[in-house]
């Protein structure tokens, strides 16, 4: 396998291999010195070259922009994304986000920007005039904003801005409901009990699909039946791409969450071994009607795989969610899978997180505490996201409390 740039292979008088980097550093009094490190894998070797390149190009930028006196957007949105420290789908989808902000205001001093200014460019990016020439939803608005306002509480914390008015701008929301919280998620995102109910029922999954075509409505059902019963106890879409059979103990009745995700990434779809959040990778009981839809599953697969004969292009450690050959299926094509069962069950359509925040809506319902909630979801902050976003209540929950106190 071929070293990248910057690491040589260097063989010691011992006979023992080593990964060599050496690279020109700043020095204190202005000149460039060599530092030279050694290290037992090419892999370790490239990490130490990747965390040395981000520091000196960050301490680069920081230098540039205190000689010149000024911090400009596209330094100051390149400095916070360089301290996220995330995966490559949410870093993908925070730079996306700030794009149009660095488009309109990149070379422009963070201090002359103005809340009205950004006000403008959210107006802008809604009615399709903005960066790029796309009008952009207000789920799409709203996070841009909120990137935009972590780049700036950095920049105050800095002490780059001595006052932060963007911090006041107030995200977009829906026209039926100005009263909605900042941060809360439409209650219309929710699956009803009845809804639940009426999906499961109908992809039970419980007829080997021997008859009709593999696009009918009826194959469909059942290929589409693990998806939903995983989607409806919380799993994140990445999660339930990358599923393997390996992250499932049958026999236990356990499942090993985000073991791997399998997520879209700069055009590109990939396999990666972390999740979402630091509790993302979490060990999940699972429900026993959940069991049943696996072990159907499962035994599907094997029903698949000699059907296909040569075609089947299954891995070893095949993934749950699969093809009719056996190929992973990707994140995108959870959505078209999603959109086809809620049409075929009846349910009105909603996104496929929907299925998310429809588990965590239930546990709370059902008593669970923030805490336990947030340890099912894989969420790291113990329980604050799911008071804040996930703990709505209907009127007909809040009429059963008369019930409770009586």
């Amino acid at each position: 396998m071929a070293l990248r740039n910057g690491v040589k292979k260097v063989e010691l008088p011992s006979g023992d291999i080593r990964y060599q980097v050496r690279v020109w550093v700043p020095a204190p009094d202005g000149t460039r010195v060599q530092q030279r490190r050694r290290f037992e894998t090419s892999k370790a070797a490239g990490e130490f070259l990747d965390d040395l390149q981000d520091k000196l190009k960050e301490e680069a930028v920081q230098a540039a922009a205190d000689e010149a006196g000024v911090v400009t957007v596209a330094e100051a949105v390149e400095r916070w994304l360089a301290a996220q420290r995330i995966n490559q789908t949410t870093l993908a989808a925070y730079t996306a986000a700030l794009a149009p902000l660095v488009e309109r205001f990149g070379n422009r001093d963070v201090r002359t920007i103005s809340d009205g200014e950004v006000e403008k460019l959210v107006q802008d990016l809604a009615g399709g005039v903005g960066p790029g020439g796309r009008k952009w939803k207000r789920t799409s608005i709203n996070p841009m904003l909120a990137r935009t306002k972590a780049v700036w509480k950095d920049l105050e914390r800095r002490n780059v801005l001595s006052e932060n008015s963007i911090q006041f701008i107030k995200p977009l929301r829906k026209k039926d409901d100005p009263d909605t919280y900042e941060g809360a998620l439409d209650l219309s995102s929710r699956l009803s009990e009845a809804e639940v109910a009426r999906l499961v029922a109908m992809h039970s999954g419980e007829h080997l699909p021997l008859v009709g075509g593999p696009r009918s409505p009826q194959y469909m059902a059942v290929a589409h039946s693990p998806m939903i019963h995983l989607a409806l106890i919380g799993l994140r879409r990445g999660e339930l791409a990358g599923l393997r059979w390996s992250a499932i103990d049958l026999e236990a009745g356990r499942i090993t969450v985000a073991m791997r995700t399998r997520v879209r990434v700069t055009g590109r779809t990939i396999d990666q071994k972390n999740g979402k959040t630091a509790g993302a990778r979490r060990s999940l009981k699972l429900p026993a009607s959940v069991l049943t839809i696996l072990r159907r599953t499962q035994e599907r697969q094997k029903i698949a795989e000699k059907r296909a004969g040569e075609a089947w292009v299954g891995e070893r450690d095949l993934h749950v969610l699969t093809h009719w050959d056996g190929s992973a299926v990707a994140p995108r094509t959870l959505n078209d899978w999603w959109k086809e069962a809620l049409r075929y069950a009846g349910v009105d359509h909603r996104k496929l997180h929907a299925a998310r925040h429809t588990a965590a809506s239930r546990l709370i319902a059902a008593g669970a505490t923030p805490s336990a909630v947030a340890a099912w979801l894989g969420h790291a902050d113990g329980g604050t996201l799911v008071l804040r976003t996930y703990a709505h209540t209907d009127v007909s929950e809040v009429d059963a409390l008369a019930d409770m106190l009586g």
